[in-house]
């Protein structure tokens, strides 16, 4: 691009052969792989041999290992899943261990109440060190200005607190206080939008809505989705084409078809994954419920977790304090290599 609108840059290849050479060496390695690398998490599923599929080799680690990167991996058709190790799993796991032997009960975690009153106390008042994905302290200011009165509002925080849907925050605040109108683009999206006052925090939101009012089949919903999310705006545009033509066909005018596809791409051009949202509030609502119903297990765990930290330490330590759970010393006639109940 800069040779072709620089006059000077074109002066300065033709009249040297140097430059020239430079030049052209430059334009063929220009989109070569500069290394090849494994992904942090990437794994592929297959009944079949890849081999048959994609050119593979041995990896660094010594796993077999894709020549293809991840996109091109399922533009053939193979379905690549990401698994992520999470600390947090291991820290609810011996929370749940410690309360299980500490109070002598055969505790469930998955019969809470995920709309528990003490439990969203955590996160009305931001008390929310240790907690996964809720510890940062640009995050409590929002839980702060939020109050948060059900799972359903913790799982869209945490949709929202990323880079690029962060904007509507502010927005979705005030209108769940009732200091802003609720509208909706249509008065037909009410059921799609309304847990989210209005305004489509969610991919899935984006799908549903496309599939509802503009006829989209669930495959034409994700390719929009992904167009959107990946900024493709040859596929956006075509596609605007087919909403307004099928919703037309369900009976809405051109002009409300059209304020609606605009409305998906004020919103929902920085939706968050609905489905990714929820698994990572459940595991951090989980966990605020033990802070809230058994702290000393969850700062016995919560410490276990951060041993060699002394700053985390002495941190936990002072709010288990404050929380009202005694802490003892250490005492080499009782202590463990770990913090115990």
């Amino acid at each position: 691009e800069a040779y072709a609108s620089s006059q000077s840059l074109k002066n300065l290849v033709a009249d040297n052969s140097k430059n020239r050479l430079l030049f052209e060496t430059a334009i063929a390695l220009e989109g070569l792989p500069r290394h090849y690398s494994t992904h942090a998490a990437g794994i592929i599923l297959s009944d079949d041999d890849l081999v048959d599929h994609v050119p593979v080799q041995i990896g660094g680690d010594g796993i077999l290992m894709s020549q293809f990167a991840k996109n091109q991996v399922e533009e053939v058709g193979l379905l690549k899943m990401d698994f992520l190790g999470l600390r947090n799993l291991s820290i609810l796991e011996n929370t749940i261990t410690l309360i299980k032997k500490g109070y002598h009960i055969d505790f469930d975690i998955r019969k809470i109440n995920l709309d528990d009153p003490e439990t969203l106390k955590i996160y009305q008042n931001a008390e929310t060190s240790g907690i996964f994905q809720f510890e940062s302290a640009g995050i409590r200011g929002v839980l702060t200005k939020l109050k948060p009165t059900s799972f359903e509002d913790v799982a869209a925080v945490n949709a929202l607190y990323r880079p690029g849907p962060i904007q509507n925050i502010d927005e979705f605040i005030a209108r769940k206080h009732g200091e802003r109108p609720i509208t909706y683009p249509s008065k037909e999206l009410e059921g799609i939008l309304k847990q989210t006052y209005g305004i489509m925090v969610y991919q899935e939101q984006v799908m549903q809505v496309a599939s509802t009012m503009g006829g989209f089949t669930l495959g034409q919903a994700d390719s929009l989705r992904r167009a959107m999310s990946k900024k493709k705006h040859d596929i956006i545009s075509r596609m605007e084409v087919m909403f307004i033509n099928g919703a037309m066909k369900k009976g809405y005018t051109h002009e409300v078809a059209k304020k609606v596809y605009a409305y998906i791409m004020e919103f929902g051009d920085y939706g968050f994954n609905r489905s990714h949202a929820v698994a990572y509030s459940k595991m951090s609502f989980e966990l605020a419920y033990i802070k809230a119903h058994y702290p000393a297990a969850f700062f016995a765990a919560l410490l276990n977790s951060v041993i060699g930290n002394p700053r985390k330490t002495k941190d936990y330590v002072l709010e288990a304090k404050n929380k009202g759970v005694k802490v003892h010393h250490p005492d080499i006639n009782i202590s463990q290599s770990l913090y115990i109940l």
